[in-house]
C-alpha cells in the first residue's frame, strides 16, 4: 500500500483526469511487476482504487500524456498577467532594460513531458501553487539579469523557479495552510518536498545538474540554517542561492496579497545573514513601492498591547532560557547547542536592533503608544522572530531526532530548552505558519 502522501498524489492525478484528458503513454506497472492499466488508456476517477493499492515504477507521471497541458505560451500569458495584478513585482522589472527579455527566457524553458504534466495538475489542482511556481521564476530571472549572468544561466534559472515546489503535489494541501497544525511525521514529508522534486527531474533525465541543485537547495541559506543540508555560503552555489531568496519574496508576496500585510520588507531586513546582500538590494523595490505610494490596505485586525507583549515575552523567553540553560557548560561544534546557540544569538541581535527589549518587555508598546501602524509593524517583527525560533525546534527535531538520548550536561540543556519551547509555543499555537 502507499504511504498517505502518493494515496494524495494518485487521487488528484485520477480526478484531474476527470477535468482534462489524460491518456496513458506505456503500460503502468506495480513495482512488483503487476500490470496496472495497459497504453493508450484514459484515465478517470474510477482508476484511484486500482492505482492506489501499489507503488508504481516508473513515477506516475512518466507514464501520462495531459491534453491542452501547460505550455510556454501559457507560462508567459500567466507572467504578464502577474506583472499587471501586482505593483510591487511590476515595479521590480521596470528596472531591466527591457521586459521582453523576462518572456523570452520563459519561452526558451525547455518543458518534458512530465513536467508538463505537473503544472498542469498544479494549474487544475493547485493553482496558487502554479502561479507562485511562476512568480518565483520571474524573481529568478530579475536576479539573474541584474547579475549580468549569460542567457544559460537565466534558462537554467527559470527552470528551477518553475519545478522548484512541483514536490509539493505529493501533499495533502490542507497540511500547507496557515492554520495548519502538521504531526513530526507529516511535517517531515512537507521537509522532503525539495528532494522529491528534484527527483520528478532527475526521471525526466533531461534537465542539467544545476536546475537540479539548485531546486534541492531553495529552501537553503547562506548561513546554514535551512535544509535539507544546512549549506552555508558558496556551497549552496550561485542558482541556488538566487532561488532561495526569490522563493522567500514570492512566498511574502503571496501572504501579502491574501491578507494585506506588507510581510517581505519585514522578512526580509529581519533575516540579513540569511541572504546575500546584493541579492537584497536589488529587491528593494519590491516594498519600497509602498513608501511611494502608501501601505497596503489591511483587513487584519490590529494586535492588542497585551497580545503584543505576550508574544514578546515568548521571545525573551526563548532566549534568556537558554542563556540561563547553558551558563558555562562548553559547546560541541555541530552539535544541536552549537545550532541553537547560533540561531538564537542572530535572533537576539535582530531583536535589539528592531527595539524589542529582553529586559523591558513593555517599553517597546510605550515607544509607539498605540499608533495603528506601528503595531502592526510590531506584530509583524514578532511573527517573523517566533516562526524563526519555531524553525530552529523543528530544525534540531530533523537534524538530530536522537537528541534527547544525549545524557551529557550539554545534551540535557538542549532538551531541557526544546522540551520548554515546544510547551510554550506549540501547546498554545501561537505561531502562524
Amino acid at each position: 500500500m502507499k504511504n498517505s502522501n502518493e494515496e494524495y498524489y494518485t487521487r488528484s492525478v485520477t480526478e484531474l483526469a476527470d477535468i482534462v484528458p489524460i491518456t496513458t503513454c506505456q503500460e503502468v506497472y506495480s513495482t512488483t511487476g503487476l500490470k496496472l492499466v495497459n497504453k493508450n488508456v484514459r484515465l478517470n476517477s474510477s482508476f484511484f482504487e486500482k492505482l492506489a493499492r501499489h507503488n508504481i515504477l516508473p513515477p506516475l507521471e512518466q507514464c501520462l500524456v495531459v491534453e491542452n497541458g501547460v505550455s510556454n505560451d501559457e507560462i508567459v500569458y500567466t507572467a504578464r498577467y502577474l506583472l499587471e495584478v501586482d505593483p510591487p513585482l511590476a515595479r521590480l522589472v521596470t528596472n531591466l532594460p527591457s521586459q521582453a527579455d523576462l518572456f523570452d527566457i520563459l519561452q526558451a524553458v525547455t518543458l518534458s513531458d512530465p513536467m508538463v504534466f505537473l503544472l498542469t495538475l498544479a494549474r487544475e489542482r493547485r493553482a496558487g501553487l502554479y502561479t507562485h511556481s511562476v512568480t518565483v521564476a520571474l524573481i529568478s530571472i530579475y536576479l539573474g539579469m541584474k547579475l549580468g549572468l549569460p542567457r544559460q544561466k537565466l534558462i537554467e534559472l527559470a527552470s528551477a523557479g518553475l519545478f522548484h515546489d512541483l514536490g509539493e503535489l505529493r501533499i495533502d494541501s490542507a497540511l500547507l495552510k496557515a492554520d495548519a497544525h502538521p504531526t513530526p511525521i507529516e511535517r517531515e514529508g512537507i521537509y522532503s518536498h525539495p528532494a522529491t522534486s528534484q527527483r520528478m527531474l532527475l526521471n525526466s533525465s533531461i534537465y542539467s545538474l544545476e536546475i537540479i541543485k539548485a531546486v534541492m537547495n531553495h529552501h537553503e541559506f547562506i548561513d546554514g540554517s535551512g535544509y535539507p543540508f544546512g549549506l552555508m555560503g558558496i556551497e549552496m552555489g550561485q542558482l541556488s542561492t538566487i532561488l532561495s531568496i526569490a522563493e522567500v519574496a514570492a512566498t511574502k508576496l503571496d501572504q501579502e496579497a491574501e491578507d494585506g500585510i506588507a510581510r517581505l520588507e519585514v522578512a526580509l531586513k529581519f533575516n540579513l545573514g540569511k541572504f546575500d546582500s546584493v541579492l537584497l538590494g536589488y529587491l528593494s523595490p519590491l516594498y519600497e513601492y509602498r513608501t511611494e505610494h502608501g501601505e497596503l490596505e489591511s483587513t487584519h485586525t490590529i494586535i492588542s498591547e497585551p497580545q503584543l507583549h505576550n508574544q514578546i515575552n515568548n521571545i525573551v523567553m526563548a532566549i534568556v532560557y537558554w542563556q540561563r540553560l547553558l551558563g558555562n557548560t562548553p559547546i560541541r561544534t555541530r552539535s544541536p547547542s552549537a545550532y541553537i546557540h547560533q540561531r538564537l544569538a542572530s535572533l537576539s541581535q535582530a531583536t535589539r536592533e528592531a527595539g524589542i527589549s529582553t529586559s523591558n518587555q513593555t517599553s517597546v508598546t510605550e515607544a509607539i503608544g498605540g499608533d495603528a501602524k506601528c503595531m502592526v509593524e510590531l506584530d509583524q517583527i514578532n511573527q517573523e522572530t517566533l516562526r524563526q525560533i519555531m524553525a530552529v525546534i523543528f530544525e534540531v527535531q530533523r537534524r538530530w531526532p536522537t537528541y534527547q538520548a544525549d545524557m551529557t550536561d550539554v545534551g540535557k540543556v538542549v532538551s531541557s530548552w526544546m522540551e520548554h519551547m515546544q510547551e510554550l509555543l506549540l501547546d498554545e499555537r501561537e505561531i502562524k505558519k
